[in-house]
């Protein structure tokens, strides 16, 4: 009730006395306790309860979880504050003998040191141990002298300079001690006290690392004498060291949101270059914000020490001085993509990869990415070193044993900590049956059964009324289409005070209605306490200001201004960091966001409001939905996550009406519905499906032929469409040919993996398409059936290539990421224009020349929504610099629509950076690429040219910025404007280290996130 500030008429009565179970909490933990402490002195096991309970009663873990759950409660109630000091120190140490080891050191943060007469300085001594505090103690009491000796033996263990005999020693004597003469609660304390230690020892990186690696103490010393290394390890981590990850096994790893997984690879990582297994790393984040975050993570985790940390960037170019990395070790963070194309461009990489970490692994299914994440691990199946280390970690997969048979070629090799959930995740539904809305918490194993309620938290109010309306308005409005947002957005702004709240939306749309909302609500004078209150001012303030800045002063900026932050594909790259930042460091209190917040980016959050389970137009995936719960209940933010659906229909109709909703809804929740990762690559044997509302559905199987898409241009796939609409009246022409185009995408991607692997003038090159058909996901899913079909794809793709290109056009496609019918077509028009091209004298003159070309085959959709003769300029003013706001003035002078929208500054910020910066920068690339062994001067500025276009920079300078990390569009050309002579990465780091106050007084009016940037790139 006071979490979600009931009034106190609305408090439920007791049906018990809540200190009624302070005996059993207690009495639990004291068992466990005294188990646990005879088993260390005795150096026997661990078991998994005391000898007095039998199964029946639980395991020691779930039990003393119960007295943690309990202890929690009883404090978050305010119950009796003056309980509160000691109930502290038993609900940490609760959750600590409970694998809770997070929720612990929350409940720390907050927490006093006991006073000294609970079990004469034993209480104390446990909050110490807890805490890692083992410096002597000047007060006197009692026990000091066993307090003294154990504070010494363990200060002693962790700095490497003593072992755990003298601990234990030193642990039985008190415990002899406590037992013969001391009373009830220094007995319990003294098994406290030992049970504590022998958890931490037990749990200790120095007593880990070591035996699980491999390798000695003293080669893991340096890393464990650091400030910032870890001293103990969490479930999940210590469960990798028990299957061998850090010795060099491989597996596909289930690890949860928020269990750690950072640290544990950071731990395979120090391990890999400890054991001198290679000195290159490859880590593989399927997005640009997981790659930063993990590059940020590791940057400060190896602050100080000769290893490489580089987030290559995603540009079509192999911009790495591979020479420069082999003089150290390096790890290097990367997009699929971009490590498919630096593989095809220089196969040999792959030789020297010794570590390879897929993180967020399981991104197979989409046509879009599907096949190239396919594609590029079975380029590295066969590419690595036989002796190489693979590691693929996902939250769920639900088909891990698959994955690792292909994977790794063993089915086996999978390491699963499914139930190692680092916190308590509560499940609740909104509910407005009465006058206020109340809040139905149920069982997240069985949300038929429900738990517990809060009543009567939402309340509709009557908003001020605008000049000229005489309808009334209302917040929250009750039974209508935007009752879900409303009270999500309630609920969102009511509960900020109390932690980090996101609001899920299932698509960017809604993200920017609630922004709407949320300005009309304050407008008109609201009296709530928008999340501003409770965020950092100044920090708000300078990211609202940078928002105005790239959108205008619209919506999402006014929206900011208010605390209230969006978060989703269309947000510009450098705002998205900045606002994930401002919410890790407690800054920014919520986000409004879409399923960017599922892909691997490291919010801490303690409520995640759902509006909608849709994800755009289809329903969120079982999997995706787990990945986006897990992040409520951040472990070492939080003791608990809070998942919260906002609609009312939910609950209310579930047993009326609503009853499918209530079943879709139950089987999201339940993790074993987790959909497997599946192939995109047999997507291609789909057939077409084009469902409509009151028609039949219209289905269509592809014939074989119409797969043989390698060379497909526009006008194929036009054909092909005409065909299908002469004999299947209905067929909207616009849903089929996208539907052959992401099959004609998947085709071409086969075909340039075969080009990369296969030497057609071999006798045996038929055998060798084969073998790389037969090492696809796709094939090893397959069953008889299937696996001939892939087979037939994969050949008709050889055959094309063969019969269609010669060898030095194979050579091409071998290195392009473009679909081999673009290659061949700008190969040939380069043959035409080099010439052209080599004697255009300004860079104006050599874009009028490539644009008229490369802009055919740049394929985004989004660049069709704009006219031909406002499409251009938007272009110029894009590598001009402007802002996204400035390049929206003319498509909104113009009345420019997006589908039924007119254009918003996100609509620019889609155009801009799917359009521009990844569609037409990629095509130029792929032209500089055409020109790189006939003419390194034009291939130069070709480079230069692309750049240019991938980032929206006008100046070298800027751009040597935005690639260093300052990846923001604004805050790049302050800096680039700063420092104008600025040239490459090396002189970016040397101005943020020779003159690090002029670059902190350039960034000073920007968010904290680029002021990191600039510390870690002065300290690494």
């Amino acid at each position: 009730m006071l979490e979600f500030r009931a009034e106190e008429e609305d408090y439920n009565e007791f049906t018990r006395a809540p200190d009624s179970l302070v005996v059993l909490a207690v009495g639990i933990l004291g068992d466990s306790a005294a188990a646990l402490a005879d088993r260390f002195i005795a150096m026997e096991a661990e078991s998994d309860r005391p000898r007095s309970w039998d199964e029946r009663d639980g395991s020691i873990r779930d039990m003393v979880h119960f007295s943690a759950r309990y202890f929690d409660a009883f404090l978050e109630s305010r119950l009796d504050e003056n309980l509160t000091n000691e109930f502290s120190l038993l609900c940490a140490a609760s959750y600590y003998l409970s694998d809770s080891i997070g929720s612990a050191a929350v409940v720390l943060k907050k927490a006093e040191p006991p006073a000294l007469e609970f079990g004469h300085g034993l209480a104390f001594l446990a909050y110490r141990i807890l805490k890692g505090l083992f410096d002597p103690v000047e007060e006197v009491f009692a026990h000091r002298h066993f307090v003294d000796g154990i504070l010494a033996a363990m200060r002693a263990f962790y700095v490497m300079q003593g072992g755990a005999e003298e601990i234990r020693v030193l642990c039985e004597k008190l415990k002899a001690e406590a037992y013969s003469a001391g009373s009830a609660r220094e007995l319990f304390y003294a098994d406290l006290v030992i049970a504590l230690i022998s958890r931490k020892l037990d749990g200790a990186a120095r007593t880990l690392l070591p035996l699980s690696s491999g390798l000695n103490l003293a080669d893991w010393g340096p890393a464990l004498r650091k400030e910032t290394f870890p001293a103990e390890l969490w479930p999940a981590q210590k469960l990798l060291c028990e299957q061998g990850i850090l010795s060099g096994r491989s597996a596909v790893i289930q690890m949860p949101t928020s269990a750690g997984k950072t640290r544990a690879t950071e731990f395979m990582i120090r391990a890999h270059f400890l054991a001198r297994r290679s000195s290159l790393v490859v880590i593989v984040g399927p997005f640009r914000s997981l790659c930063h975050d993990i590059r940020s993570d590791l940057v400060r985790s190896f602050a100080g020490e000769e290893v490489l940390i580089n987030e290559i960037s995603d540009s079509y170019l192999f911009d790495i001085d591979l020479e420069e990395a082999r003089k150290q070790n390096s790890v290097f963070v990367v997009t699929p993509e971009k490590l498919l194309y630096m593989l095809r461009r220089k196969p040999e990489f792959a030789e020297e990869v010794g570590l390879v970490i897929y993180d967020e692994g399981h991104q197979f299914d989409g046509l879009t990415r599907g096949p190239t994440y396919e594609l590029l691990l079975a380029s590295m199946r066969i590419s690595l070193p036989k002796n190489a280390q693979v590691v693929l970690i996902s939250a769920v997969i639900g088909n891990a044993a698959d994955i690792a048979g292909w994977l790794i070629g063993d089915e086996t090799a999978v390491v699963s900590g499914s139930g190692l959930l680092p916190t308590v995740r509560n499940i609740a539904f909104a509910s407005w049956q009465f006058e206020r809305a109340w809040l139905r918490y149920v069982s997240p194993s069985d949300p038929n059964a429900d738990e517990f309620f809060v009543p009567r938290i939402v309340e509709s109010k009557v908003l001020a009324a605008k000049k000229g309306e005489r309808t009334e308005r209302r917040f929250p409005e009750r039974g209508t289409a935007r009752s879900n947002t409303d009270i999500g957005l309630y609920l969102g702004q009511h509960l900020a005070a109390n932690g980090s709240v996101a609001i899920f939306c299932g698509k960017k749309e809604s993200v920017g209605t609630i922004c709407d909302r949320a300005v009309d609500v304050a407008e008109r004078g609201s009296t709530l306490d928008w999340p501003l209150a409770n965020s950092h001012g100044d920090e708000i303030r300078k990211i609202a200001d940078l928002c105005q800045t790239h959108l205008g002063l619209g919506r999402v900026s006014k929206a900011a201004r208010l605390g209230i932050l969006s978060h989703h594909a269309n947000t510009p790259p450098g705002l998205r960091l900045s606002i994930e930042h401002a919410m890790k460091a407690g800054l920014a209190r919520m986000v409004v966001c879409t399923s960017t917040l599922a892909q691997g980016v490291n919010f801490p959050i303690r409520y995640l409001v759902v509006t909608s389970t849709q994800q755009g137009k289809e329903e969120i995936a079982v999997r995706d939905f787990h990945n986006l719960m897990g992040r409520a209940g951040r472990a070492g933010m939080y003791t608990e996550g809070n998942v919260i659906f906002s609609a009312p229909s939910l609950y209310d109709e579930k047993e009326r009406d609503g009853q499918w909703r209530w079943s879709k809804t139950r089987r999201l929740l339940n993790a074993d519905n987790s959909e497997p990762s599946a192939s995109a690559i047999l997507k291609l044997f789909d057939s077409f499906e084009q469902k409509g509302r009151g028609v039949p559905t219209i289905t269509l199987d592809l014939p074989a032929e119409w797969l043989d898409l390698t060379f497909a241009t526009k006008e194929i796939i036009a054909a092909y469409t005409a065909v299908a609409v002469s004999e299947r009246p209905g067929l909207k022409a616009k849903e089929f040919s996208r539907f052959l185009t992401e099959r004609a995408r998947a085709v071409q991607s086969i075909a340039s993996y075969l080009a990369s692997y296969v030497n057609f003038e071999n006798d045996l090159a038929d055998e060798r398409v084969e073998e790389l058909a037969r090492s696809t996901l796709a094939y090893h899913l397959s069953e008889d059936d299937l696996k001939a079909k892939v087979l037939v794809v994969f050949q008709a793709a050889a055959k094309a290539v063969q019969q269609g290109a010669d060898l030095s056009l194979i050579n091409l496609v071998r290195k392009s990421p473009l679909p081999s019918s673009d290659v061949k077509a700008l190969a040939d028009w380069m043959d035409q224009h080099l010439e052209l091209l080599s004697v255009t004298h300004t860079e104006e003159e050599l874009l009028t020349v490539v644009l008229e070309k490369a802009g055919r085959h740049a394929h985004a959709p989004v660049l069709a929504a704009v006219p031909e003769e406002l499409r251009w300029g938007c272009f110029a003013d894009w590598i001009a610099g402007k802002t996204y706001d400035q390049i929206r003035m003319p498509l909104t002078a113009a009345r420019v629509r997006f589908g039924n929208a007119n254009a918003t500054s996100e609509h620019v910020v889609h155009l801009c950076e799917s359009g521009f910066a990844y569609d037409l920068s990629m095509v130029v690339a792929a032209l500089a690429d055409l020109v790189e062994e006939r003419s390194q001067d034009l291939h130069s500025r070709l480079v230069t040219v692309q750049k240019k276009i991938k980032y929206g920079l006008p100046s070298d300078a800027a751009i040597a910025f935005h690639e260093a990390g300052f990846a923001d569009r604004v805050v790049a050309q302050a800096l680039g404007a700063a420092f104008p002579a600025v040239d490459g990465y090396r002189d970016v780091v040397t101005a943020c280290r020779a003159e690090r106050e002029l670059v902190l007084a350039t960034i000073k009016p920007f968010p904290r996130y680029f002021e990191e940037v600039a510390f870690e790139l002065s300290s690494g």
